[in-house]
């Protein structure tokens, strides 16, 4: 009996976890180009132009910050978009429509607030 009632229990989470759906955000699909950083209410001063996002249909997505790129899965949820790039944990940041062809992406960088505003190319 106890074998019968740890396989409903891991059914249950199966079940459940497999209800959990994330929302697809068509509006994100595309590429993004950097046109702002903001560090603390501040310009940051960063060459913004070479920051780049390009998020495909399949849920995976490329970064790119000059030196630095990364590549892996996205989400949307709730305004949320969360990334998960390969052999990286999860990260989360928040983001909302400037118009039709600008998001803005409000960041927590060890405590320190930025806002990346990227245009679609």
């Amino acid at each position: 009996m106890n074998k019968t009632l740890q396989l409903f229990a891991l059914l249950g989470i199966f079940i459940f976890s497999a209800c959990q759906s994330h929302e697809t955000d068509t509006g994100l699909l595309g590429d993004w180009q950097g046109i702002k950083w903001i560090v603390e209410g501040n310009d940051s001063g960063r060459d913004v132009s070479v920051v780049t996002f390009s998020f495909q249909q399949d849920g995976t997505y490329n970064a790119n910050y000059g030196q630095q790129a990364e590549s892996g899965t996205y989400y949307t949820k709730e305004g949320k978009l969360y990334t998960h790039a390969d052999g990286q944990v999860e990260k989360m940041v928040q983001y909302s429509y400037q118009g039709t062809d600008t998001i803005k992406m409000v960041m927590n960088r060890a405590g320190t607030a930025e806002d990346l505003y990227l245009v679609k190319k």
